[in-house]
């Protein structure tokens, strides 16, 4: 289906022949921009780009998937190419292009396979006239809104209140204050249930240690003090 968002996909072309199609349709108005990352291969995978575009006019993405087709001497008939494109959002490409540790513990929860090779905004290719620096600032910015990010700050103090009036989703951050709150409550809830059979099997104890100390002909007796000691009942 055309679509005129912003697309990406892995291609698997050599660099200098995907560069110089994304500078035949940025030169040709097709597109407005794009930014490529060349990836060392992990897992498995092979070394490849990560690729993103944005379209100035509706697109076809199969296609430009198409077009992508690299015949090389090595490859005949079967060309390299790329894998379909998908949707994508400018701050989440960039910052998995990178391999932004922080980006990817919030989205894949230690998930993916082993260490992620790490990357600089440097690395990613970009037409002459776009500002890559500001565009990764902006998507490093966009981690500071995040629930988790809302979430640790409340946690260590923060006043929701304050987070509102810096401008956050109130909405978001009253959601929160609701999960917290619920969570904290369970969390009580659970200590003093766990709390309460301690008590009990402790009286139980006492009530076991009592009986046994009175058939042994003792008492239990407290001095001025309220210092608690053992005394021997008469015969």
């Amino acid at each position: 289906m055309a679509t005129q968002k912003p697309i990406s996909t892995i291609s698997y072309n050599s660099e200098a022949f995907l560069r110089e199609k994304l500078e035949t349709w940025y030169n040709a108005h097709i597109i407005q921009a794009y930014q490529y990352i060349c990836h060392k291969g992990e897992d498995g995978d092979k070394d490849h780009i990560h690729l993103r575009i944005e379209p100035n006019k509706k697109l076809d993405p199969m296609a430009l998937q198409e077009e992508l087709w690299e015949f090389t001497i090595e490859n005949p008939t079967k060309p390299l190419g790329c894998r379909p494109f998908r949707p994508s959002k400018e701050e989440d490409w960039i910052l998995y292009a990178v391999h932004d540790p922080h980006y990817l513990a919030l989205k894949y929860g230690g998930g993916e396979k082993g260490e992620k090779l790490p990357y600089k905004w440097e690395d990613i290719k970009v037409p002459e006239y776009y500002d890559m620096e500001i565009a990764f600032i902006r998507a490093k910015a966009s981690m500071e809104h995040t629930s988790v990010n809302m979430a640790a700050k409340i946690s260590s103090g923060t006043n929701p209140i304050d987070l509102i009036l810096q401008g956050e989703n109130p909405f978001m951050v009253n959601s929160i204050t609701r999960a917290m709150a619920d969570n904290d409550y369970r969390r009580v809830q659970n200590e003093l249930s766990k709390t309460r059979e301690a008590l009990a099997i402790a009286e139980a104890n006492l009530s076991d240690l009592e009986r046994l100390i009175t058939q042994e002909g003792y008492v239990i007796e407290c001095d001025e003090n309220g210092l608690m000691k053992l005394c021997k009942t008469d015969p």
